[in-house]
């Protein structure tokens, strides 16, 4: 991968491509668009921003979109012109989407026709139209036929003109009719951009609640650099890689398609993950690489097909966001082996704050249960309440420091930079709110969310233990530990959905001897609830803090 140098993310694409040709740069299900299409509608996008709607350096602009071919086009065009991207999940309600086009000071919106209301339940929590009008946004409407292949184009405008009659935005321009006004039509970039915030992310999920996060180009392009390392595409446009989360997470956005693309590979978006659809690309395409969260990978190998010859192309899968067990880890692992491939499920570890992954294995370099080791360049170390270094194997809370930390949080009136710790070198320091601990070889292990943390008598209880734990058993499918309360006294709630029907109170009863053979009596759960199904986030992570609100 090339050096980072003084790129906006559009220029850093253009550089580290240009030596490969004009190769298949991307895919829409089954049709193929290649470089030299991809940076066509690029700039004839940025064209339309400019001339159309008059954006400009430094201003902001919503995209409320899927994974998708537009997203991708969007981003570009909107950094080429120096525009601050604002990524907002696409499931958001609409009180919520407007609370975030307000707050980034958006000057228009792409959206999906599908995502515009919500048709099926009619749910008012989810009809964007109405708002979007009354505030006067100007809208980009994208469809799913944009990028379809000419088999499947006329069937999908047919669903499309259905559709026109429900959605009715004022200030609408169609994205097509775009592509064919700015066709071979170019505009100035910004240059010299490098440290301007190039992206604003939200890390609430569908609550939209949480903080905004600012990342600049040089800490996104920085992450790519770091990360290029790992894997070198062989034959561009051939080799593919499937993008199985989603853009308005930094994962998704900065490694699984920003570094993708200026990797060389064919990239294959999906506007939600779907794991026959992932076993049905597999076998279709020649697959190098594949990034997702623990529950992904959980789905992808209980889904039928998926284990087979396909697997012999890959050479790199990494899995973060979450904890991952060791006993899955070592099935799925062993499956890959099976198959003829030397690529093995590698762990690693990041978040927003730091531009996305900062910790990883690799094949060559890796522990089994880790997260890996720091990437080059990035400074990580765990802490204690008082900002100090904790000694080798205490757990603590991770910190990280470098060049893909972010900017600040997006204020209204604070600082450029809230959100940043600084020691007394003055050096920026991003405290995650996760624990952890460093062996000495300096590789580094996630116990847990720092608010998840449950202490009962002065002992810390960590839920992951518990759950990696009831990964061992083979009747569980999900589970869950939180923290309840009896008496007034703490104790450890165990939620947990079956993957073999049986008797619940044998089960319960395994569970606790397990537990007690293999944890700290503390960690023992007192309560036992099992469920048909775990609530999930988007992110398909067990959404923990809705168990704990059941409490």
């Amino acid at each position: 991968m090339i050096e980072s140098g003084n790129y906006n993310c559009y220029e850093f694409y253009l550089a580290a491509t240009e030596k490969y040709g004009n190769y298949d740069q991307a895919q829409h299900m089954d049709a193929r668009i290649t470089r030299t299409e991809m940076i066509r509608d690029i700039e004839a996008l940025a064209a339309y921003f400019t001339k159309e709607l008059g954006l400009k350096r430094g201003d902001a602009y919503t995209i409320f979109l899927p994974s998708d071919i537009e997203s991708i086009v969007g981003f570009y065009a909107l950094n080429k012109i120096g525009v601050i991207v604002n990524f907002v999940h696409p499931l958001l309600p609409t009180e919520v989407l407007m609370d975030t086009i307000v707050e980034s000071k958006s000057k228009g919106i792409m959206i999906l026709d599908l995502l515009s209301k919500d048709f099926l339940t009619h749910d008012k929590g989810r009809d964007h139209v109405d708002a979007i009008n009354r505030s006067g946004l100007p809208v980009l409407l994208c469809h799913c036929s944009d990028y379809a292949s000419p088999a499947k184009k006329f069937a999908a405008e047919r669903g499309e003109a259905v559709l026109k009659a429900l959605v009715r935005f004022k200030n609408v321009t169609d994205y097509k009719d775009v592509m064919r006004m700015y066709n071979g039509r170019t505009v100035p970039g910004v240059v010299n951009n490098f440290g301007d915030v190039a992206v604003y992310l939200n890390g609430g999920g569908t609550t939209g609640k949480s903080k905004t996060i600012k990342l600049t180009n040089k800490a996104i392009n920085e992450n790519v650099h770091m990360l290029g390392y790992i894997d070198h595409i062989e034959a561009p446009g051939e080799e593919g890689e499937i993008i199985i989360l989603p853009f308005f997470h930094a994962f998704g956005l900065v490694v699984a398609m920003h570094m993708t693309m200026c990797n060389a590979a064919r990239l294959i978006p999906l506007m939600q993950f779907d794991a026959k659809l992932v076993v049905k690309l597999y076998k279709k395409n020649r697959i190098s690489g594949i990034g997702g969260i623990p529950n992904m990978f959980k789905k992808l190998y209980n889904t039928p097909g998926f284990d087979g010859p396909h697997l012999a192309n890959t050479r790199m899968m990494f899995v973060g966001g979450d904890d991952l067990s060791p006993s899955f880890l070592e099935d799925f692992n062993t499956m890959l082996a099976n198959n003829g491939t030397e690529a093995r499920l590698r762990q690693g570890y990041g978040l927003t704050e730091v531009g996305s992954v900062c910790c990883v294995n690799t094949n060559w370099v890796y522990k089994d249960g880790s997260i890996g080791k720091p990437l080059e360049g990035l400074r990580m170390e765990i802490w204690d309440d008082d900002c100090k270094q904790v000694p080798t194997g205490e757990v603590g809370e991770i910190c990280i420091a470098g060049p893909t930390i972010m900017e600040g949080y997006l204020t209204k009136d604070g600082p450029k930079d809230a959100g940043l710790y600084y020691d007394e070198e003055g050096t920026a320091w991003v405290r995650s709110g996760d624990l952890g601990y460093v062996d000495e070889d300096g590789f580094f292990y996630f116990a847990g969310r720092k608010k998840r943390l449950i202490i009962i008598s002065g002992y810390n209880v960590y839920p992951v233990d518990i759950e990696n734990l009831m990964d061992t058993l083979p009747f569980i499918r999900e589970s869950c530990a939180v923290r309840a309360e009896k008496n007034g006294k703490p104790l450890v709630r165990l939620y947990a959905s079956l993957k073999i029907k049986g008797d619940e109170e044998e089960y319960k009863q395994t569970i606790i001897e397990t537990c007690e053979k293999n944890l700290s009596k503390f960690s023992v759960p007192r309560e036992i609830v099992f469920m048909d199904e775990l609530p999930h986030t988007p992110l398909e992570k067990v959404d923990f803090m809705k168990l704990e609100k059941l409490y």
